[in-house]
Order: C-alpha cells, then structure tokens, then sequence
C-alpha cells in the first residue's frame, strides 16, 4: 500500500449534517488531530502504511504486556497517536467519508460517511483491542511469547480493521446515489417462488397471534398504536402517493399460519447472528445495520418515518413512506417485492414500554432494560433485513425522543424473520 498523508474534507458537494451521536469537529480539535499526527511520525517508522503503522501497534502493545504491571505507563497517549493513523488509513479508502466527534458516552474522534448513514470509532475501538490483548495476557498468567503472532494486537487484525472500515464507509456513500427508478417491465424479473419449499426457520415468537413479515394490514395495524408519522418528510426522500390495499398473496396466508403456529413458543434471547436459527449472510447483517442507522438518524432529525431499502446488487435504493402507519408499512413491503433485489430491509418506529422493553408481533422481543429506561429510551427502531428466498433477521436500536434525544445503548437482535423477497 503506498503512503497516505492527512485527507482533508471533501469539497465536492456540501456534507450532510453530522449523525445522531456525532458532531463536527471545532479548529481546536482538528489541531489536536494534527499533534497527535506529529506524534506519530516522529517515531520513525512508516506510518502512512497499513504495514508501517500494523507493526508499530503490534510492537509498543507486545512491549507494554510484557512490562509487569507496577511498572506500566500509560497506554492512552500511544493508542491515541496510532488511532489518528489508522483513521487516516481508513479514510484512504473512504475519502469521501470525514473526522467528526463522537459524543455519546466518552467522547472520541470518529469517522462519519459523506451521508452521515455509516460510522466507525477507530479510537474507541483501538482501544478496546488493546484493553482485549491486556486481558488476554494477564488470563495466560503473564507469560510472554517471542512469537509476536500470538498477541492479540497484531498488524494482520489492523489490515483486517482498515479494510472493513473502508468498505463499510465506501459502501455508505456510494449508496447516496439513488438512480431514478424505473417502472418495472412486466415479467422482467419473475421467478416461480416455491414458497413451501423456502425453509423457515423455527424461530421461537412472542406469544401474540401475528405474521412475521410486514404485510398488508399485519405489522401496520401494530404499528398505528405506537406511533404518528411526522409529517416533515428528509432530505431527498420520496413520498409515496397511497395505493389500494389489495389482499395478502397465497405466500404470505402461509407466513401468517407459521405465526400462529409458533404463537405459544417462548421468547428466545439472541446475543449475535451466528446465534440465530439460520445465520444471515454477512451482507444482511451490514445492510441491518445501515438500515438502523438511516432510520434512527432520521427519527432524531424529521420524526419517525417508516422505510424501506432494497439492494439489487449495485446499488441500495431508499424509499420513505409518509402516510399512516397502517398503510405505510404494507406499501413498504410491496414496494420491495415489486423491484429486482437480491437482499432488502424495511423498518419503522416502535414505542417503547416504561420498562425499555416492547413487544413485537410473531418477530419477538425487545428484553426490558431499567438502565434503558432511566436513561430516557422512549422508543426504538426496528428493522427487518434478509436475502431474496432466504430468512433473515431482525434487529433493534433504543433511543429517546424527548429534550435529551439520542441513541440510547447499542443494536440489538430481536430474533430471525422469513425472507421479505
């Protein structure tokens, strides 16, 4: 990889307002970047690559476990010094993307997409990787290893950090370009859905009698109890003109009695995907993701609005639903069934219950949380994401929408959905 100075701000176009949770940085805390830079560089060492600053990192953190503990210094003036770089690494292959200031909880730098949809804290979570390599060094009783592979802060997990970092940010921005759709060709992208041969998984539900996918009147009738669509509509979206309700397909009858099959079944607890009855594909789960960070930023700025998006494989298209809640959500699912997409993600807003915690038909759960709740999480996005014919899942973000409004704690898996494709 060849040397990367500095980037600067793009000036192609006017950026987007910083996201929910991050704020411009001031000319005061630029210049903080730029000493910690300095710093940097006069280690000596090649800084402006991923090799360079990789075994930079492995080598001061390999140096500091070994140093016992009495006698340790510390570490935050080093980790902050590489974390500018390896932002700067990052950026490299994201030069769309920005510094800006992460404000909720301990404040720190990070790295916000041109469209404010997707962001990375490479401080915090340098960090974070060297507190893991700490804890893994003291559980093995303090033995060191002059093989440096073996510490957990190593030049090839930086390489692994860097390349993530840039694509999820890359991917973000190139997203921004939505292409004007195109009325569907009759025909153009059928196929013959065997829908009784798509396996779905036996997902334990919460013990309501509801389908799991948004469908016409389903998720909508669940939805207008929760919350009012505002009526600002954001920047660049679409309002969509109501259409008629028509009946549920075959397909979806189906969906239903799968609900009310497992209606009885107790709520399951997942911590991660790979937990999940069927492990979504890495690009769902990306896709989840991006979807809650769309929908929780908007909420913040414009009021909730329900949503949907659908990648065809080049291209992420956007779609915002201002209409009532019942007929937003059954639009949202018909409007992505209706284009060509190997993978999609509808969400919407959900009131939460005092407790933090709310219910969410033939989907699952949101757990109460008290610390949640004490902190001021009103109500959370929720979002349905899978591949074409292929299940998927659903995840959650708590946030609150009083005078202190911001997201509140970190996404979490509600449980697994049948393919909304």
């Amino acid at each position: 990889m060849t040397n990367v100075r500095a980037p600067e701000t793009p000036t192609a176009g006017p950026a987007a307002p910083a996201a929910a949770g991050m704020r411009e940085l001031t000319e005061t805390e630029h210049q903080h970047l730029d000493r910690l830079r300095g710093h940097l560089a006069s280690s000596g060492a090649p800084v402006g690559t991923l090799d360079g600053l990789g075994h930079l990192l492995q080598a001061a953190h390999t140096a500091w476990v070994r140093t016992p503990q009495a006698g340790r210094p510390d570490p935050g003036p080093m980790i902050s010094s590489i974390a500018v770089g390896v932002g700067d690494l990052v950026l490299a292959g994201a030069p769309a993307a920005r510094w800006v200031l992460h404000v909720v909880g301990q404040a720190s730098p990070a790295l916000l997409s041109a469209d404010g949809s997707a962001a990375v804290v490479p401080f915090a979570d340098l960090h974070r990787r060297w507190a893991e390599g700490a804890d893994s060094s003291h559980l093995d009783g303090g033995a060191s290893s002059d093989d440096e592979s073996d510490v957990a802060v190593d030049a090839a997990w930086l390489t692994r950090y860097v390349t993530a970092a840039s694509a999820h940010l890359a991917a973000a921005d190139a997203a921004a370009v939505v292409p004007t759709p195109r009325p569907p060709v009759p025909g153009e992208h059928a196929w013959a859905a065997d829908t009784e041969a798509a396996p779905v998984p036996d997902a334990p539900a919460d013990p309501v009698s509801a389908p799991p996918v948004p469908e016409t009147g389903s998720l909508s009738r669940h939805a207008a109890d929760e919350y009012a669509v505002a009526e600002p509509v954001p920047a660049g979206a679409t309002a969509t003109d109501s259409g008629h309700t028509t009946d549920p397909d075959d397909g979806t009858r189906r969906r239903r009695s799968r609900a009310a099959d497992r209606a009885d079944e107790p709520v399951m607890r997942y911590r991660t995907p790979t937990e999940l009855p069927f492990v979504p594909s890495v690009d769902v789960q990306n896709l989840a993701l991006r979807a809650l960070d769309r929908g929780l930023t908007t909420a913040l700025s414009d009021g909730p609005t329900p949503f949907a998006m659908r990648d065809d494989g080049t291209n992420v298209h956007v779609k915002w639903f201002r209409m009532s809640p019942d007929e937003a959500l059954g639009q949202a699912e018909r409007w992505v069934e209706d284009g060509l997409g190997v993978r999609a993600a509808i969400g919407w807003i959900v009131a939460l219950d005092p407790d933090g915690g709310v219910a969410v038909p033939g989907l699952g759960a949101l757990p109460s949380d008290e610390s949640a709740a004490a902190l001021g999480a009103d109500h959370a996005v929720v979002v349905l994401a899978s591949d074409a014919r292929l299940p998927g899942l659903v995840v959650a973000h708590r946030y609150s929408a009083g005078p202190d409004a911001g997201p509140i704690g970190e996404p979490l898996i509600v449980g697994p959905c049948p393919t909304l494709l």
